[in-house]
This record gives C-alpha cells, sequence and structure tokens, in this order.
C-alpha cells in the first residue's frame, strides 16, 4: 500500500476529531473533501478504517495508519526544531501529542506536565481521560503514543518508565462517620452506606475492601466522573469514597474529612510507556513526566499495591 499522506492526514483527523464535521474544520477543507479522502484509502487499503457514528471510531487496521501518522508527526517535528534551532527555536507550529492519563492524574500533578512540556518544547496535548487500569489499553490500540499506566509489563514497541506511585484513602466527613458507624466501621456497615464511585471500571473501592476487612463487598452510591464533583461531595457528606491522599491531606490535618480505617490505604504504582523510542520529542517528554512525577509522589513499593494483585468490582 502506498501512503499518500493528504488521505491518512483525513484518517487522522477523523479519529482525533470524531466527526467528519469536526474533521474538515481541522483541516481547513470541506466535510465532503473529508469523506472523498477517507472513501478513497479505504478503497486503496482494501478495508474498512472507520467505524461511522458519534463518535466515529477506528478499526484495528485504522489504528495502526493513524499511530503511523501521528509518529510521522513527532518525526517531522524533531527534523523542523533541528533546522531551525540555531535561528529560532520557537518557530515551526507546536507538535500535537495524544497521550492517555488517568483522571487522577490529570487533577494532581500532571498539568505541571502540561505547562512545562507546552512552554519548553513547543507541543500541544490531546488528552485521553481514563482509569489507569485502562490507560494502557489507549496505547496498545493506537489511540495514544504513550500513557500514564498502572501496566508494568513494557508494551510492544513501547519505553516503559517507573513514575511513582499514588496512595488512596477512603474518607467520609466525621458528621457522615457518626451517623453510619457509631460502634465502628466494618464491612457489614460499609456496604450498607452511600459510597461515591469515580467510574464504572473504578476497582479501588474493592482493593481497599480487601486491605481493610480481607474480603470485597457489593457497594451502592453515586456515579459521580469528575475529580472535583467527586470530592466536594465527600467533603459535603454525601458519602465516603477514595481519594488520593495528596488531595486531601489538608481536610485530614484539620478534621474535615475522617480516614475511615487508617492503616488499610491502596497504594497504586504508576509507569510511563511511550512508543516511538526513536523520536527526540518523546525522550524530552519523557523526561519531563518522569521529573515531575518523582517530585509529587512516593516511591514504588517493591511489591506494588501493598502485595496484593487489583481485586474484580463485587456482583
Amino acid at each position: 500500500m502506498q501512503f499518500e499522506y493528504p488521505l491518512l492526514e483525513a484518517l487522522a483527523a477523523v479519529v482525533r476529531e470524531g466527526t467528519f464535521e469536526a474533521a474538515a474544520r481541522s483541516l481547513n477543507i470541506t466535510q465532503s473533501a473529508v469523506s472523498q479522502r477517507l472513501k478513497l484509502l479505504e478503497e486503496k487499503a482494501g478495508a474498512v478504517l472507520i467505524v461511522r457514528g458519534r463518535p466515529c471510531v477506528a478499526t484495528e487496521f485504522g489504528q495502526q495508519l493513524y499511530r503511523h501518522v501521528e509518529q510521522v508527526h513527532l518525526l517531522e517535528h524533531d527534523l523542523r526544531k533541528s533546522l531551525t534551532s540555531i535561528e529560532d527555536p520557537s518557530s515551526g507550529n507546536p507538535a500535537v501529542i495524544r497521550i492517555a492519563v488517568n483522571s487522577d492524574s490529570l487533577a494532581t500533578w500532571f498539568p505541571e506536565v502540561v505547562q512545562r512540556a507546552g512552554s519548553e518544547m513547543n507541543i500541544h496535548f490531546d488528552i485521553i481521560p481514563d482509569d489507569q487500569e485502562h490507560t494502557a489499553e489507549r496505547l496498545r490500540s493506537g489511540e495514544a503514543l504513550a500513557a500514564v499506566t498502572t501496566e508494568a509489563n513494557p508494551l510492544q514497541g513501547c519505553r516503559r518508565v517507573p513514575l511513582g506511585a499514588m496512595e488512596y484513602v477512603a474518607v467520609a466527613t466525621p458528621r457522615f462517620v457518626a451517623a453510619n458507624f457509631p460502634d465502628g466501621v466494618s464491612r457489614e456497615l460499609v456496604s450498607k452506606t452511600t459510597h461515591l464511585v469515580f467510574g464504572r471500571k473504578d476497582l479501588l473501592p474493592q482493593q481497599w475492601l480487601l486491605n481493610a476487612f480481607g474480603e470485597p463487598t457489593p457497594l451502592v452510591g453515586h456515579l459521580l466522573p469528575s475529580f472535583s464533583g467527586y470530592l466536594a461531595c465527600c467533603l459535603n457528606g454525601a458519602g465516603w469514597g477514595m481519594n488520593p491522599r495528596s488531595s486531601v491531606e489538608s481536610h485530614l490535618d484539620d478534621g474535615t474529612l475522617l480516614e475511615l480505617v487508617p492503616g488499610a490505604s491502596v497504594i497504586v504504582p504508576l509507569y510511563w510507556q511511550s512508543s516511538g523510542p526513536g523520536s527526540e520529542i518523546m525522550k524530552v517528554l519523557s523526561s519531563i513526566v518522569v521529573e515531575v512525577a518523582r517530585k509529587h509522589l512516593t516511591s514504588i513499593p517493591e511489591h506494588g499495591s501493598q502485595g496484593r494483585p487489583p481485586v474484580p468490582a463485587a456482583t
């Protein structure tokens, strides 16, 4: 198959933007032109590359082509930078790097990466948020070029670097604790109280139950897929929830929140996995990510999350 980059750019724009209309705007061409280019590319490839819908989703072959286009962009950015650095280090359009990052990192330490990389490297981020247990799938499928993930084993064609660990604690307000656990926190009482869950794929509460009581249990409560909204509901007494210790340390210190079972925290090791190991821009970005992460995260325990593997959600 001969690579024709105007056609590949149309594919990449649809994958990145999610719709033909948005892809057309990003490329400054008509929607009809995007559709024609994609149709021609599919004819040349002899395969369906995009599943039409809202949003449009790339097939496995389409994801491979998308990843190729993104890596070419990085190499072009490296070349432009090397050719123009003597005259004007800031010249050229910013490179756009699509990465998958877990929501808790996005809300705590990763904004410093965005600020530093944006100002020092002339790049823009296209960030895909997901649970830390699932961000690696975004990298494996080709949706992202790098990921902050709990996947400790290097993915094929990727470089893996340990970042550190996030500590999660189960917390609630003193009033909530007094009302629901008057005689102490137990597994049975926890299963009957209102729990705040961040996402349907979130395994942290069950891991905490395993650490605290030796076994998981079904939970009921509110689904709140927003970091700020989740924390706000913990603070207003809507339920108990799992939060990074770094985000609630001040509330624990002043008594606004209480840890339900001290010592039963969940330690989640995080890793940076990136494709395109030959790209200079990815090497520099990786060094920034590692430097920032190790400033904010704790060291990874020798046996991972308190020596226990993640547990499946209770049913």
